[in-house]
C-alpha cells in the first residue's frame, strides 16, 4: 500500500472540503528541491560577494599603483635636479679652487678632478654616442673634448645652423684651455676669426678664435695635452667684445659642443 499524505484545504467561505492526496515519494522530492534551491541561492550569493570584493581589492589597487607611479615620476625628477645641482655645485667649487692656483700643473690636476668627479647618466650617454660616431675606446678620455675651454665663462651666444660654435663672454686675457689632447694644425690669424688654435684630435678638431695672444708653446705641429693654455681670451678679427669662438668639428662637421661638456 503506498504511503499518501493527505492536505484538507477547508476555504473561509465554503463549507466545502477540498482534499489532496500526495504520494510520499513526491513530497520528499518536493523537499529536496527546497534544499537544493536554498543550498544553490547561498553559493550564488557567496560567489557575488566574493567576486564583488575581488573587484573591490583589485580597484584598490589599481589606485595604489597610479599613486606609486606618481610618487615614482616626483622622486625621478627630484634625483635629476639633485643631480644638476650636484654638478653645478662641484663646478664651482672648482673653478674658485682653480682661482685661487697660479701652477698651470695644479690647474690641470684640478681641470682633472673636476671632469671625474661626476659623470651623470645623461653625460654617460652622450660619451657613448661620440664614441660610436668616431669609433674611439671607450676609455681614451684624453682626446674626449667634454671639459670647458674657459673656466667661470657665460654663454653669450649657442650653437646654431647660422652660428656653428658656441661664444663665451670672459674677462680680456683669461686663460684658455685645450679641451682634448691633440695636434695643433693651425696657429695664427683666421681672417674674421682673428687669432686662431686648432687642434686635431683624430677625426675630431676643436677651433679656439678671437684671442688676444696665443701661448709661447702653441704653434703649428706642437701637441697641446688636455687643460693646457693655448691661449687668451681676446678680442680680434670681426669680434665686437672679448669673448672666446668655440668650434668643435667632427669628419668635417660641424656639431653643439654644449653636448660634450
Amino acid at each position: 500500500m503506498k504511503k499518501l499524505y493527505t492536505i484538507q484545504i477547508i476555504p473561509e467561505d465554503s463549507a466545502q472540503v477540498k482534499t489532496y492526496r500526495i504520494n510520499r515519494v513526491w513530497f520528499k522530492l518536493f523537499a529536496w528541491l527546497i534544499c537544493i534551491t536554498v543550498i544553490l541561492f547561498c553559493v550564488f550569493i557567496w560567489k557575488f560577494a566574493e567576486i564583488n570584493m575581488q573587484l573591490a581589492n583589485s580597484w584598490k589597487l589599481q589606485a595604489d599603483n597610479k599613486w606609486l607611479m606618481e610618487r615614482h615620476a616626483e622622486y625621478e625628477s627630484a634625483f635629476s635636479d639633485l643631480d644638476s645641482i650636484y654638478a653645478i655645485e662641484t663646478q664651482i667649487q672648482n673653478i674658485l679652487e682653480t682661482y685661487l692656483e697660479n701652477d698651470s700643473n695644479k690647474i690641470r690636476s684640478i681641470l682633472d678632478k673636476n671632469r671625474l668627479m661626476h659623470i651623470s647618466s645623461q653625460k654617460v650617454q652622450l660619451d657613448t654616442d661620440f664614441e660610436a660616431e668616431i669609433n674611439l675606446n671607450k676609455q681614451n678620455l684624453e682626446v674626449f673634448p667634454n671639459m670647458l675651454p674657459v673656466i667661470g665663462a657665460v654663454i653669450s651666444q649657442h650653437y646654431s645652423e647660422e652660428h656653428k660654435a658656441v661664444d663665451f663672454a670672459a674677462a680680456m686675457n683669461e686663460p684658455v684651455f685645450a679641451t682634448a689632447s691633440g695636434k695643433v694644425v693651425f696657429a695664427g690669424d683666421k681672417g674674421d676669426l682673428g687669432l686662431t688654435v686648432e687642434i686635431d684630435h683624430g677625426g675630431i678638431t676643436t677651433l679656439y678664435a678671437h684671442l688676444s695672444r696665443m701661448s709661447p708653446t702653441t704653434k703649428r705641429g706642437a701637441n697641446a695635452r688636455k687643460g693646457d693654455i693655448i691661449g687668451y681670451v681676446g678680442n680680434t678679427g670681426n669680434s665686437t667684445a672679448a669673448h672666446l669662438h668655440y668650434e668643435i668639428i667632427i669628419n668635417g662637421i660641424n656639431v653643439d659642443p654644449e653636448k660634450y661638456f
